[in-house]
């Protein structure tokens, strides 16, 4: 038996999963034709969606019992789009993984149909049979054959596409799958989690679409609401540690977070040109990949600063990042080039005054924290690395684990 994909008759829950909802069409079947601020900017939509805020930046997942579809949708993007306008990376990811979350535990109790339609909502191919196939992993003592079920499939390219994260985890990559005719098939635990990581892009592009909307007047309501974001993500987000001794100042930044700011003008160099889509040097690619690395940003993250170049290959890309980490061939994890090395090679974009662009970003945060300046910008989603550490001095030298 095979479960027709296609089928719009399962009804999805709008409460659990208001991303699966378009917003444009909900408001205009609803309510016909009346303003966004209508609907949106009422009082218990407004305080939903500062509950849903708080919970995410909070938690890391929205675990309170949910309110209408009505209340729920409507918070949802509320919620969405203040994170949009307040133009802020973390909170961005920190909401779609707070959904995701949320979503994850309840999918792994829905039926199958609720799980494929899901998944056809965000764009997932995802398909179901009955039959399936089945291993067999242990023989009872009267002889019964015990197997593993692996009802669910996908296409060996969007498996590749879901699991690109998890891939430092051994058990999610291609080579320890299932896969036959061109389909991985998959356990529901698994489909289920990859979903989880197919919910976070699908929600974080959708608060790229508000980014990239035109706002030319905010109504004084959504202005309160963006003041009040503002006060909870700043009591909530994770900050720097500083520790003063006599004359040295220690700082020891959150896990998963840099501070861009504080980056060489070499690195913020090669780092704006990725973002461009500019063709880099392999010197230039190997210097941001190693320098990003020695900061503790994860794999994912650091691919993702190549993925607009023109010539951007992302099994390639991914297995270059992993050599350089240490987690492929030698395990020999690279150094980023010392400031000699960039000079010799052309591109270097001022003296720094240190022996590395490490050293550089430390000294760099050093006075950013002795200007009461210091900002965290994270590059990497808040989800990976050990967080930067420095100990520094008055005069003397900047020391990081990665420095050398």
């Amino acid at each position: 038996m095979r479960l027709d994909t296609r089928s719009p008759a399962t009804v999805i829950n709008a409460s659990l999963y208001p991303f699966t909802v378009d917003l444009e069409q909900f408001v205009r079947r609803r309510y016909g034709p009346v303003s966004y601020d209508t609907v949106m900017l009422r009082q218990e939509v407004v305080e939903r969606a500062l509950e849903r805020l708080r919970e995410a930046v909070e938690r890391g997942v929205i675990e309170s019992e949910p309110g209408s579809s009505e209340v729920e949708v409507l918070a949802f993007y509320l919620g969405l789009l203040v994170a949009a306008l307040l133009r802020d990376k973390w909170l961005v990811s920190r909401y779609a993984l707070a959904e995701a979350e949320r979503a994850y535990k309840t999918l792994l109790e829905e039926s199958d149909d609720v799980i494929l339609a899901v998944a056809r909502k965000i764009g997932v191919g995802l398909e179901y049979s009955g039959d399936g196939l089945k291993l067999p992993y242990a023989v009872t003592s009267t002889g019964l054959v015990l197997y593993h079920e692996y009802n669910y499939s996908m296409s060996v390219f969007e498996y590749a596409r879901l699991a690109r994260r998890l891939s430092g985890d051994p058990r999610w990559k291609l080579t320890n799958q299932l896969v036959t005719q061109g389909r991985v098939y998959l356990e529901r635990r698994s489909v289920v989690r990859l979903l989880k990581e197919a919910i976070m892009e699908y929600v974080e592009r959708l608060a790229r679409a508000f980014e990239e909307t035109r706002v030319d007047k905010i109504p004084d309501e959504l202005s309160k609401l963006l003041e009040e974001a503002r006060r909870i993500l700043e009591e909530a987000r994770p900050k720097p540690k500083i520790e003063r001794t006599g004359a040295r100042i220690r700082i020891k930044l959150p896990k998963g977070y840099v501070v861009e700011e504080a980056f060489p003008p070499c690195m913020r160099d090669i780092l704006e040109r990725a973002r461009r889509g500019e063709h880099l040097s392999h010197h230039e690619r190997f210097a941001i990949a190693t320098f990003l690395l020695n900061l503790g940003v994860d794999i994912d993250r650091v691919v993702d600063v190549f993925r607009n170049m023109p010539d951007f290959n992302e099994k390639i890309a991914r297995y270059q990042v992993e050599h350089l980490a240490g987690l492929r061939g030698s395990g020999k994890k690279y150094r980023t080039y010392s400031c000699e090395k960039m000079r010799s090679l052309g591109i270097c974009k001022g003296d720094c005054g240190t022996r590395n662009p490490i050293q550089a970003y430390y000294r760099n945060l050093k006075q950013l924290v002795k200007e009461g300046r210091l900002r965290l910008e994270s590059i990497s989603g808040g989800s990976g690395g050990e967080g930067g550490e420095a100990n520094v001095g008055e005069e003397g030298e900047e020391t990081s684990p990665s420095a050398g």
